[in-house]
């Protein structure tokens, strides 16, 4: 019962992932419209504290994933002249939700209180140990990961950070973490301007 009371509050948070919006921070949309080209490059910092988010398979499918979408817009991956600087950061932190309750039901899914049955022409009372009233379920805490995957646009030439979107979403499901990230750098990068 517990681990399908877990899978229903992971559900539910994934539910909640899909109505995440992506936050952008940006200079003047027909400027950032002038450049063409990009290459990416590592941030310093390391930022992420799960291992499986700092691995190359998560890298090569965010890159390509960027790459997939800047190529819509006409922008191009160049490392040898650049007008873009491309870099990611994953930051992840622990953080609880307070999620109702399922409702219980007594045992045959009857439940709205004591029932009995007849054998041998006696009625015999159906105790519910531990009734639960399904409308009154109150409430408990989860613990879960989240995540938040922010790209930067800089300026080649003179450093200059140009845009940044960032989304911010549960990251539980180790097993998909990089299709997850490599989902939403395509979400990010669909906010970025068309090249003329």
């Amino acid at each position: 019962m517990k681990t399908s009371i877990h899978a229903l509050v992971v559900t539910a948070l994934f539910a909640m992932a899909g109505c995440a919006s992506v936050k952008v921070d940006q200079v003047d949309s027909a400027h950032l419209a002038n450049y063409k080209k990009y290459t990416w490059v590592k941030p310093e910092e390391k930022t992420s504290q799960l291992p499986q988010l700092s691995n190359t398979i998560t890298e090569e499918n965010i890159h390509s994933a960027v790459k997939t979408e800047f190529a819509k817009k006409g922008i191009v991956e160049d490392d040898q002249h650049p007008d873009l600087l491309l870099m990611y950061h994953i930051f992840t932190s622990q953080k609880t939700e307070n999620v109702p309750n399922p409702p219980v039901y007594p045992y045959y899914g009857y439940g709205f209180g004591p029932r009995a049955y007849y054998f041998h022409g006696q009625l015999i009372p159906i105790a519910y140990a531990g009734y639960y009233n399904p409308w009154n379920t109150g409430y408990h805490q989860e613990h879960y990961t989240d995540g938040t995957l922010i790209i930067d646009v800089i300026d080649a030439k003179n450093n200059e950070l140009l845009w940044r979107g960032s989304m911010e979403n549960p990251v539980n499901d180790a097993g998909s973490l990089s299709k997850q990230f490599a989902k939403e750098a395509m979400q990010i990068l669909g906010k970025y301007p068309d090249a003329k």
